[in-house]
């Protein structure tokens, strides 16, 4: 586990906090204020205000996994059985899956990865495509949305000034959730040009995307 992670022990839960893949999205500070208390003197998570399944429900709906948790007693997050991979509107790609990134296992089956080209913090996404003006419905045109999923492990690849290269199986899905393609690779833009998004359509190269 990174260094950078902030630890916030609690009697019956344990949560975890790593900032640079924060999107702001306020799900854990309006959900639950009295244990994630922004902006409040000393540390802003108290694990013990609320019971441990409450905390553990509301982590889970962190869209970024830059929360996630370790019970002292109980299961912890389950891993999803399908990987889905979400073209948000206007915004990042989020995973929900049973994946690594670049071969290192993951803390949490969620996370928010940067489709934009902006983020400080690629590939992570940290709300930039708002400032960037990224625009971007989330249309993900169908292909073969009524094939079934196989279960396993997916690894997304970061290729240096190019595209995330998935492999393993995982469905594409549009912003409205709806499964457009079910697959074993694909290579999704990362740099915000593409004229085919989510897809990759080698305009990094002529943009001049960098990024390792």
């Amino acid at each position: 586990m990174s260094d950078k992670i902030q630890k916030y022990e609690g009697k019956e839960i344990t949560v975890y906090f790593d900032a640079p893949r924060c999107i702001h999205s306020g799900k854990c500070v309006h959900g639950l204020p009295d244990v994630f208390r922004a902006n409040a003197p000393g540390p802003w998570i108290n694990p013990d205000a609320c019971d441990a399944d409450t905390l553990a429900r509301l982590i889970e709906s962190c869209p970024s996994g830059a929360l996630h948790y370790e019970k002292k007693h109980g299961a912890s997050e389950a891993t999803p059985a399908i990987n889905r991979v979400t073209a948000e509107g206007d915004g990042p790609l989020s995973v929900h899956a049973d994946f690594t990134i670049n071969g290192e296992v993951q803390p949490s089956p969620r996370a928010t990865l940067c489709r934009c080209g902006a983020s400080k913090t690629k590939p992570w996404c940290d709300g930039s495509h708002t400032d960037a003006e990224f625009n971007d419905a989330g249309h993900v045109q169908p292909f073969n949305p009524d094939e079934n999923p196989e279960s396993g492990s997916l690894d997304i690849k970061t290729l240096k000034d190019g595209p995330l290269y998935l492999v393993g199986p995982h469905s594409i899905c549009d912003a409205s959730g709806n499964t457009a393609r079910v697959c074993g690779k694909s290579a999704l833009c990362r740099c915000g040009a593409s004229k085919n998004r989510p897809y990759c359509d080698g305009s990094h190269a002529a943009v001049g995307f960098s990024s390792d």
